[in-house]
């Protein structure tokens, strides 16, 4: 370590230090430029040093223009060997930006990409030409538990659990009891039994594991040989080109692992899709974080509770406002039926085996694993709340709420209006739904009011239909010689924007069962949400307008709301839920003006449905060697071309 220049700290996170605080081992290095072999073997030495401590921040300037960090390659040796030892030694590299000019010489390594947060390149310290790197440490992974308290399932009695279930007189319980009555009944019994049934444990803090997934006994023995042979190496007691052959084997030996654990992961991505992309999010460099957002006023949100209640602000900001006196177009009237609904206790069971047991429970505290586990036992009860809920028309409380989680889409981060609000409802609400949904299905089947031109949530087409169809038709235009212009239409906000009013008389229109109908305006009615981030709830809001995403029922809802949605369009049109298609020759002005009042129609029946589009996402694309280029217009504001 003579010839090494670095800086060496241990330093203990947290208020209080105590035995259980998280250590990690800081350190500063610097590589000159030119550093000659026996430089850079005591500086990897010093590596593979430190990170036998556990957890280890490096930084430093280590001169390395020629490497590639985004595909860990560098053309000259003595960097690929830098990146082996880095590889090695399972560190990290979370520098991307370049620091000086075009190349990325300063560097951070850490043994886990969560350590640090946060990380800013930018302006420069004093009279130095590199940029300034700022981030936080974060100690916490997977040593620190959060306050909440989850079942540990794999020490739950089930069968224990069946019986206590088996033993409840459900008909003599909920015999009196109208649907809210019953539903609570039912939850507080199942949390109660489910209490006495399964222990529970201290949730840990979300972060990657430090030991990866494909790090067997025997290739941690392996390395150890590895790291031991590179010592034996440095004091002159084994030859170069032994260290080097212990290298190559430990090498092999890492790549099978690791390829024998991805294939393991490709094959099961059927029957368990979550530990797939589990493993696909650990090998990303970027977390998708939320924030910090920026108010109106331009204030910094940066704590989660801010974060939370300013999200679910915006969330609401773009709901449509109430209509007492929804529109009424007419067309598609039908004779509406008002008969009893049955659900069988064979169906309800049906939906409950087929839940993912992996998934989140939602506001009600019912977990899908548990409700999994006693299909059979909760069937019946469950089947009689919900025929009670339909034919009577109350909507259980807790199926009208809903834990909003922010979903990042793309863009400004900092820009609320980049984050898509996924709802975690009612699980139990959404086996109710599944079930509903089959009904609805066949009454929309019989009535003949399906969609046809619908390739999205619908069952037997795809992206894949959609394409096929829409570019059949436009290729086979095009061969003929003519000339082709394709609009690309987007609604904003779409799903959380349907006037609810506006549905509820399209679906009576469409000939549906009033019961279900009443049960939808009901389940809409007085729906409330909040946003949930990092274990920070934020008030709830009142949902005015939409359909729920992350629901079962939201996207049929939604595909039937825009049914009548270009149904006077002369033109070739498609739709795949909210992304509208419209094509059409385009060889002379007259072609143009077909093109533009089908346009026309589709604005006139955005306004008469209180939806909006997208003006900016909204563009034209010109096809053909003829193509004379005619300029659109989606009410006041002319399209843009594309040729993407």
């Amino acid at each position: 370590m003579d010839k090494t220049e670095s800086v060496w700290a241990k330093i203990t996170l947290g208020k209080k230090a105590t035995r259980a605080s998280p250590e990690i081992v800081l350190g500063v290095c610097y590589r000159p430029p030119g550093s000659d072999w026996d430089m850079d073997r005591d500086l990897f030495n010093v590596f593979n040093e430190v990170n036998t401590k556990g957890k280890c921040v490096i930084m430093g300037d280590f001169n390395f223009p020629d490497i590639d960090w985004r595909t860990s390659t560098c053309k000259n040796n003595r960097g690929q060997i830098f990146l082996d030892v880095i590889a090695d030694g399972f560190l990290h590299q979370v520098v991307e930006v370049p620091t000086r000019g075009d190349a990325i010489l300063d560097l951070v390594l850490v043994s886990s990409e969560d350590l640090v947060e946060e990380m800013v390149v930018g302006d420069n310290l004093g009279s130095s030409d590199h940029e300034l790197i700022q981030f936080k440490l974060d100690g916490r992974i997977n040593k620190c538990r959060s306050g909440i308290r989850v079942f540990d399932f794999s020490r739950a009695n089930f069968k224990e659990l069946r019986k206590l279930v088996r033993e409840v007189d459900w008909t003599e319980e909920l015999v009196d009891l109208n649907a809210e009555e019953a539903w609570n009944y039912f939850k507080s019994q199942l949390r109660r039994l489910s209490e006495a049934c399964i222990p529970r444990k201290g949730k840990k803090n979300m972060g990657r594991s430090c030991r990866p997934n494909w790090m067997s006994k025997q290739l941690r023995e392996g390395i150890r040989q590895k790291q031991k042979a590179y010592r034996e190496w440095k004091k002159g007691r084994i030859s170069k080109e032994s260290y080097l052959g212990e290298v190559r084997t430990c090498r092999d030996k890492v790549r099978k692992a690791k390829s024998r654990i991805e294939l393991d992961l490709a094959k099961g991505i059927k029957t368990n899709s979550k530990r797939f992309y589990s493993h696909i999010n650990k090998k990303k460099t970027k977390k998708e974080e939320v924030g910090p957002l920026y108010t109106e006023d331009g204030m910094e949100v940066k704590d989660n509770l801010g974060m939370a209640q300013h999200l679910n602000k915006y969330f609401a900001s773009v709901f449509n406002k109430t209509s007492e006196e929804p529109c009424d177009d007419g067309g598609m009237i039908n004779g509406n039926v008002d008969m009893e609904v049955d659900i069988t206790a064979t169906e309800v069971e049906a939906v409950l085996e087929q839940l993912d047991g992996t998934k989140s429970e939602g506001p009600d505290n019912l977990h899908p694993r548990i409700l999994k586990e006693l299909a059979r036992e909760i069937a019946s009860p469950l089947a009689r709340i919900f025929k009670q809920s339909i034919n009577s028309g109350v909507v259980p409380y807790d199926w009208r709420i809903a834990n909003v989680v922010p979903i990042f889409k793309k863009g400004n981060k900092s820009d609320p209006g980049n984050y898509r609000p996924v709802s975690l409802t009612s699980v139990v609400c959404k086996v109710l739904e599944k079930i509903l949904r089959e009904k609805v299905v066949k009454d929309i089947e019989v009535n003949g009011n399906w969609d046809e031109l619908q390739h999205g949530f619908t069952k037997g087409r795809s992206c894949q239909t959609n394409l096929i169809s829409f570019f059949e038709k436009v290729t086979d235009y095009l061969d003929k010689g003519n000339a082709v212009d394709i609009i690309y239409l987007d609604f904003s906000k779409a799903f959380d924007t349907v006037p609810h009013g506006e549905l509820l008389v399209k679906l009576e229109k469409m000939g549906m069962n009033m019961k279900v109908v009443r049960w939808i305006r009901n389940w809409l009615k007085g729906r409330l949400q909040r946003v949930v981030l990092k274990g920070e709830l934020s008030g709830w809001k009142e949902v005015t307008s939409g359909v729920p995403q992350g629901s079962v029922l939201g996207p049929i809802l939604f595909n039937l709301f825009i049914t009548d949605l270009g149904t006077k369009s002369g033109n070739v049109l498609i739709k795949f839920a909210d992304d509208t298609k419209l094509g059409g020759i385009a060889n002379t002005e007259k072609d143009r003006d077909t093109i533009q009042e089908d346009l026309n129609h589709l604005v006139n029946w955005s306004n008469r449905n209180r939806m909006k589009y997208n003006s900016e996402k909204c563009k034209v694309m010109h096809l053909g060697i003829n193509n004379k280029n005619f300029g659109y217009t989606l009410g006041a504001h002319q399209l843009e071309a594309t040729e993407e």
